[in-house]
């Protein structure tokens, strides 16, 4: 733990005054009404699950003409499929129908593996069979590809950009020889799918291109341009003191440029306080929310970097106070005498 916290002084040190509140919203619903469009004026990030870009692009094209700055970023879960078809997502029910089943992620037993409800999961694996000259993460990267060419959508978003896959259930049988696989080389095939599906996005949108991974390891980082730590802070990071929290914000300055700590409505103040200790990095609010204009105050430049007193975490801006204490789970902006709930 001391050279967590001993990291978290030194990157604190070297801190600009540039840091402001960033929000990202993460919209994962399938469509977004046109009334919605003026609420974005002032995001910074909209992550889109993909079906948006069929069902209702000039919503998007509106949201983008209204706040060009915004990053559109394409929402996509490549892990797992729908086990039927959906209302609303014409792409993903088009994508069960035509997918090989040997790219399902079975288990020795036979039977699907299954980790989200409702949904089934993917060979990611470098274990995946070919079919027709492709494993599922070609033939996955190819059909997402086209998704993406729309001039619309600056980057795309990962969601379950895990490296590992053992802890799912103990029974995968990845390489499909109906023996359960070993934990260690299923997730090292695991990693090496991923890697692969993740340099194909790269190598066919190009250096620009914003590529940002869901969960907060640090595996991906040489390949994406951020991360978002899902229900921040998180405990399966490594370090789990105070919920995790020093270690997700160990591995947040490693995460490139665009770090997003999610929080839900409970944890709002605790999750804007934190991300405002560092610079430019990005809160969003649950899924399919937008935060409240009361709970996004103007702090004004940094004044300097954090600072540490008696366990509580500091740092001041021009316009108010960022307090922090990790262990209780609280953050507060004082602004002039007054603090945001």
């Amino acid at each position: 733990m001391k050279k967590i916290i001993l990291f978290l002084i030194l990157s604190f040190s070297l801190m600009s005054a540039k840091a402001q509140i960033k929000s990202a919203v993460y919209w994962t619903a399938p469509t977004m009404l046109a009334a919605m469009t003026d609420k974005f004026h002032n995001e910074s990030l909209l992550i889109v699950d993909y079906e948006n870009f069929t069902n209702n692009r000039e919503v998007l094209a509106e949201i983008k003409k209204g706040n060009p700055a915004i990053k559109i970023i394409a929402y996509f879960n490549p892990m797992e499929v729908w086990k039927t078809e959906k209302t609303g997502r014409t792409m993903a029910n088009k994508l069960l129908k035509e997918m090989p089943p040997a790219f399902f992620l079975k288990r020795a037993d036979k039977k699907p593996v299954q980790f989200w409800p409702e949904m089934i999961m993917m060979n990611m694996s470098s274990y995946c069979p070919i079919v027709k000259g492709k494993n599922y993460n070609q033939y996955y990267a190819n059909w997402l590809i086209e998704i993406l060419d729309d001039e619309l959508i600056d980057g795309c978003f990962e969601d379950n950009g895990t490296p590992t896959i053992s802890w799912i259930d103990p029974l995968i049988d990845a390489d499909n020889n109906g023996k359960t696989d070993q934990a260690t080389e299923l997730d090292s095939a695991w990693k090496k799918g991923m890697t692969e599906f993740i340099k194909l996005i790269r190598a066919a949108k190009g250096k620009d291109f914003i590529i940002i991974t869901n969960k907060g390891v640090r595996d991906f980082f040489s390949l994406s341009d951020g991360v978002m730590f899902e229900k921040f802070p998180n405990n399966y990071l490594g370090d789990k003191k105070a919920g995790g929290w020093y270690q997700c914000l160990e591995n947040s300055q490693e995460g490139g440029e665009y770090v997003i700590f999610q929080v839900d409505q409970q944890n709002l103040a605790f999750g804007l306080a934190s991300s405002l200790l560092f610079d430019n990095l990005y809160i969003a609010l649950g899924e399919n929310m937008i935060i409240q204009k009361n709970f996004r105050p103007d702090s004004g430049e940094a004044l300097g970097p954090m600072y540490i007193k008696d366990g509580i975490y500091y740092r001041q801006y021009k316009k108010l106070t960022v307090q922090v204490n990790p262990v209780k789970k609280t953050g507060r902006l004082i602004m002039k005498g007054a603090k945001i709930p």
